[in-house]
């Protein structure tokens, strides 16, 4: 039989252990008190919001202690939790109600205005502050608990994919999905009880949830969690709180490491790094590893869960780049264009199967079927492994173009750039061209001064011709997407404005080099 409510039996087993530490209110909260809590808004949805199984609640709030109650309170009543994007404009937050037409949206003050106009945008029940949760959570008597309890295929929650490529697809997550995902992430990091990390990811993302939220919930483990993430407030909390394990993308490991306090921050308690998103540049590996604290690249995605790839901590310079083997309930298959399987070093797209995947997308049975083929999930994700069975992520399928007849894969030449000392992140897309078809365009975020020369000089060094990008922008700052990875739809677009000879860009750059591939 499975068994979803986990608060339940760590009320019984460690009911003064501390789950939560909410930085925002200052409190330590204990896994009997946050058994109550969702009991108490678990009923209050049941009974006053009329909320039963299978309705959806959507949620659009920053990371706060009620958005953790709700997820618990939904999964007591078989609700389906979906986290909104509180970072897309209106209309995009109203296509998402139209697709999963909750019966009641929870909304934090800020966005109060969109949760009053989306009752006549796909809502059919009613809107409710964030702030007034609290009251709910701590008000209603305990023995009025709700005791669903849920079959390992209902679905937990919906959460949205990013919508870069197109309309964003809601993936059900099951429960199954999140079990098998929390074990997979035990293993593999070797995770117990007395772990302890930070939650500042934000929680319409996968990597929030699932990173090591719900793996340490699974365990009776420690989170502390953040509003949104705050790197000079994790370097300073880091030995107060004892974090075991520290999670993050590039973008917020580099952040933290450029912050004043780090270099004093004491790092002792912190057994490794996980890093996700984007391959996480060796500088920044280096930093980390001087503070004695191993860096383990990961993979994963919301249609299979984060954790889905893990490298040892030994590995993490040696085998720089790689994610390392899949975790231990997970079977892959890296597949070529023709359908075989690829030897090692060959190039093909990435296949997983087992008890980890999605359920599909919710009313969206066509991608479904794209996505989801004989039990296997198709990643769009192109790999290679190593003679000694290493994994590599080589980039998106739809990123890889082909330049005088030679396909390049963005990743690899990405990989060269920032390795330069000079270079702190890069982006490289293909772009048109009258002779080759397409060329690489790299744009790139410097951490201290060098030429447009110097960059192609560097990527001759190490590059084939055709690899080598043909035009090389500067930029101040690279833009990010929702999850804080590289927006390369937005570099796409402005690097084409730039190379027709825009004449007003936007960002600061260096004009491009425009020697032949």
């Amino acid at each position: 039989m499975f068994f979803n409510d986990w608060l339940a039996r760590w009320h019984i087993y460690t009911p003064d252990q501390i789950a939560i530490v909410d930085l925002v209110s200052s409190r330590r909260v204990t896994y009997q008190e946050m058994n109550r809590r969702a009991c108490a808004l678990g009923s209050w949805l049941h009974r006053e919001a009329g909320i039963s199984r299978g309705n959806r609640v959507a949620c659009l709030s920053m990371n706060r202690l009620e958005f953790l109650d709700l997820f618990f309170a939904c999964g007591k009543i078989g609700a389906i939790l979906v986290p909104l994007n509180y970072r897309l404009p209106s209309a995009g937050l109203t296509e998402l109600i139209q697709d999963c037409r909750p019966r009641c949206l929870m909304v934090e003050e800020t966005w109060r205005e969109f949760g009053t106009s989306s009752q006549r945008d796909g809502l059919t029940g009613r809107v409710v502050e964030m702030n007034a949760l609290e009251s709910i959570a701590t008000g209603m008597e305990p023995s009025l608990a709700p005791s669903h309890q849920a079959g390992i295929e209902e679905i937990a929650m919906i959460l949205y994919t990013s919508g870069t490529t197109g309309k964003s697809k809601g993936a059900m997550i099951s429960w199954r999905q999140i079990h098998w995902n929390a074990v997979n992430t035990t293993i593999a990091l070797q995770l117990t009880g007395a772990d302890v990390s930070f939650l500042n990811t934000p929680l319409y993302h996968t990597g929030g949830w699932h990173v090591l939220f719900t793996p340490l919930m699974h365990l009776g483990g420690r989170v502390v969690l953040q509003k949104q993430f705050d790197a000079a407030q994790c370097n300073d909390l880091i030995a107060a709180e004892g974090v075991t394990i520290l999670f993050g993308i590039p973008t917020t490991m580099r952040t933290m490491m450029d912050a004043p306090n780090f270099a004093a921050a004491d790092f002792r308690s912190v057994r490794f790094a996980i890093c996700g998103g984007e391959p996480c540049p060796l500088p920044v590996i280096r930093a980390y590893e001087k503070k004695g604290v191993p860096v383990r690249q990961g993979y994963g995605l919301t249609e299979a869960g984060p954790n889905c790839f893990s490298l040892p901590a030994e590995d993490a310079i040696r085998k720089e780049g790689s994610v390392g083997f899949p975790n231990f309930h997970i079977e892959t298959r890296i597949e070529k264009e023709n359908g075989a399987e690829a030897g090692p070093d060959e190039v093909g797209e990435l296949l997983m199967r087992g008890p980890h995947l999605f359920s599909g997308y919710w009313n969206n049975p066509e991608a479904t079927r794209e996505t989801l083929a004989e039990g296997w999930v198709r990643t769009g994700d192109l790999f290679r492994r190593d003679a000694e069975g290493y994994h590599y992520v080589i980039g998106r399928r739809k990123e890889m173009f082909v330049s005088g007849g030679e396909n390049v894969y963005p990743a690899q030449v990405e990989k060269v750039l920032q390795q330069h000392p000079s270079v702190a992140q890069a982006a490289v897309i293909g772009v048109p061209d009258a002779r080759w078809g397409e060329v690489g365009c790299a744009c790139v975020e410097l951490s201290e001064p060098v030429s447009v020369q110097e960059i192609g000089d560097w990527c001759r060094r190490f590059l084939a011709g055709y690899q080598c990008p043909k035009h090389v922008f500067i930029l101040e700052n690279l833009p990010l997407g929702h999850s804080g990875k590289i927006d390369k739809q937005a570099i796409r677009q402005r690097a084409l404005e730039w190379i027709a000879g825009d004449a007003n860009p936007k960002p600061p750059l260096d004009r491009t080099r425009d020697a032949a591939p």
